[in-house]
């Protein structure tokens, strides 16, 4: 009978079972004195100890039950049962060193106790990463809950835990074995789903992890947690609206959740529901007014929808929430940029760069920034201020092939072209597949005025990348440089067949017919592209612009370019587009604000200057025309009449001369 109670007391038997030892106990109590003497007392104190602290942790006593179990663990010693509790206690209460100590000493006692192994895994798995030595946590952890399985009532926490630990020391297939039991043994659970998705990931089962994951979703109760999940995986294939459903969904469980209320900002702006990207971001700033990264997204948003001035008082939001950060003056040069202010840009952004590098900031926080930055230079015509820029950058951060690509060009344009090969050739190291760097490789041929090497290169570029539509418009661009309209007809037209959806080959094929005067097939070609995308601003302002030169149509031309400048309000050429129309409609008034903005900004393009010209001519302006005709002279000389603007010019002079 001593034997009877004894394991029924180690291995947790009822106290109803304990009450019937006692009885047939009690009937021989001299006879039990003697054999077991004091040991039965511990023993029995040791249990009533052990109920009571059961009682007590029901209660949550959690310290009164601390000491209960110490001490029935102190009367009985070779009694495993009290430790593991006590261990579990020290788990609850976050003492993992005790927790751990308790349960190790449990296992002394019994090495099968299930209790001790359940909590030293849970445990070790807890200290995994907070402690030094966390890898032998997790060897230890994985043990401990691999044992602990052995019970016969499933353990949900053990199972889970362990499937994590597994991935977490990339033992694929042991996770992938767990979880596909539990999947078959919990359905409904949907967070053995998205672990069972990530095994897959992980394993390079891209395509099963999200069929594993969308399936759980759409079957099962889906947690936040999974529908997170979703959203990323659909974002990291590019499929934006999917991506905002399941961010939708994440929300409508966790509204506070300010990282997923981004995400959902940025998936409705990558797919063009700008609108509702705002009030999901205004919705979280008056939530977490002094959330920089909701502030950054929604000042991104209101360049989207060009409302310059509201992304501009956000920048400033930022500077004073960030006083040292880079968000803020990356935005202000941003609305700098898109309204053509690049001198503001540099401005802005020069300071931050240099006091970035001086305090170590790293330099792919820089990165958005030095960017910005160079692409100012660029536009402002200073490519030797360029160069410098992106040489730092390359070498802050070496193989970046965005910065590769910039550098190359911007040496062509101060005629560094071995410098350019050299850069170029590095950048094929590492990046041999990389069609930009074929594309800058025939830009250096045609400055050095190797044309029929360019070519050769751009169209072995179309027959070997023949599901990339970059070479195509390359070398359609090719074509139409050097007068070949007809090449470049019969490449786009082949290149639209191939790609039905590029709207930059329909747009390009529309230009070349245009160039080719084959103007009723440009203009079907643009209304088609209209048709798919009835506010792509270029094709609004080419087929306006076309209109209007032509004198056809005048009043529609104007309609066509001012919605062109809604989506892109100081795009230079879409306002001397628009001043062209309003001058050929003889409304002068109305022409020269645009065209003394254009005039402004594109300093260097012959033909705005040209029609800048024009119309100062018209106003009685003499000596500004005769101004803004020698900038369209000495600018890049595309597409104007040189002879023609000299005789304009006399005429001019000649007017002046009979006022005075």
């Amino acid at each position: 009978m001593v034997f009877f109670f004894d394991r029924c007391f180690r291995y947790g038997c009822s106290a109803a079972l304990y009450a019937v030892s006692v009885l047939l106990l009690t009937g021989s109590a001299v006879s039990a004195q003697s054999v077991a003497g004091q040991a039965f007392e511990d023993q029995a104190s040791s249990y009533r100890l052990f109920m009571l602290g059961r009682h007590l942790e029901d209660e949550g006593e959690l310290e009164s039950a601390i000491v209960a179990f110490s001490d029935a663990a102190r009367l009985d010693t070779e009694a495993a049962e009290p430790l593991a509790e006590l261990s579990g206690l020290f788990a609850r209460a976050g003492r993992a060193d005790e927790a751990i100590a308790a349960g190790e000493e449990a296992l002394t006692r019994d090495s099968q106790n299930l209790t001790a192994h359940r909590i030293l895994g849970l445990t070790y798995a807890s200290s995994a990463g907070e402690r030094e030595g966390s890898s032998r946590d997790v060897t230890r952890a994985i043990s401990h809950l691999s044992q602990a399985r052995g019970t016969l009532i499933p353990d949900l926490q053990v199972d889970l835990t362990l499937a994590r630990l597994y991935l977490r020391t990339n033992a694929i297939d042991d996770a992938t074995a767990l979880l596909e039991e539990l999947v078959r043994d919990e359905p409904g659970v949907t967070e053995i789903s998205l672990l069972l998705s990530q095994a897959h990931e992980q394993a390079g089962r891209h395509a099963i992890a999200l069929e594993t994951l969308e399936t759980a979703v759409i079957t099962g109760r889906p947690s936040y947690r999974a529908l997170a999940r979703l959203g990323e995986m659909y974002e990291q294939r590019r499929r934006w609206r999917e991506a905002a459903g399941a961010y939708a969904q994440a929300v409508a469980l966790n509204p506070r959740n300010a990282t997923v209320r981004r995400r959902l900002a940025g998936a409705l702006l990558e797919f063009g529901e700008a609108d509702r990207a705002r009030g999901v971001l205004q919705e979280l700033i008056e939530m977490r007014p002094r959330d920089a990264a909701g502030l950054h997204l929604l000042a991104e948003v209101e360049l989207e929808l060009n409302d310059f001035s509201e992304a501009e008082s956000i920048a400033r939001q930022l500077v004073e929430l960030e006083p040292e950060g880079l968000r803020g003056p990356f935005v202000l040069a941003q609305v700098h940029s898109r309204r053509r202010e690049y001198q503001s840009v540099v401005d802005t952004l020069q300071p931050v760069v240099d006091a970035g590098r001086s305090r170590d900031v790293r330099p792919e926080r820089l990165a958005q920034s030095i960017s910005l930055l160079g692409f100012a230079h660029e536009q402002l015509g200073n490519f030797q201020a360029a160069v410098q820029i992106y040489e730092g950058a390359n070498e802050a951060m070496p193989n970046n092939l965005a910065f590769q690509t910039r550098l190359a060009r911007a040496y062509v344009e101060v005629d560094r072209h071995g410098d350019a090969t050299r850069v170029l050739a590095d950048a094929r190291s590492h990046h041999p597949e990389d069609v930009s760097l074929v594309l800058i490789e025939a830009e250096i041929h045609i400055s050095r005025g190797n044309i029929d090497r360019s070519e050769s290169l751009l169209r072995e570029l179309v027959e070997t990348n023949r599901d990339d539509p970059r070479g195509f418009l390359a070398l359609a661009s090719f074509y139409s440089e050097y007068d070949r309209l007809e090449d470049a007809v019969e490449l786009l037209e082949a290149a639209q067949q191939r790609f039905p959806e590029d709207n930059s080959i329909r747009f390009q094929l529309g230009a070349a017919f245009e160039q080719n005067e084959r103007f009723l097939e440009a203009e079907r070609t643009f209304r088609d592209l209209l048709d798919r995308d009835s506010e792509h601003a270029p094709t609004l302002n080419y087929l306006g612009y076309m209109l209007a030169d032509r004198g056809e149509r005048l009043e529609e031309s104007v309609t066509l370019i001012e919605r062109a400048i809604a989506n892109d309000p100081h795009n230079g050429s879409y306002l001397d587009s628009l001043g062209w129309a309003y001058f050929k409609l003889n409304r002068f008034d109305l022409a020269e604000s645009p065209l003394r903005k254009a005039g402004d900004q594109l300093q260097t393009n012959s033909v705005v200057q040209d029609h800048l010209g024009d119309l100062l001519d018209r106003l009685g302006q003499y000596a500004e025309a005769i101004d803004a005709w020698k900038r369209a002279l000495s600018g890049d000389g595309d597409a104007i009449d040189p002879g023609a603007i000299e005789r304009k010019i006399g005429v001019a002079e000649r007017q002046i001369k009979e006022q005075t």
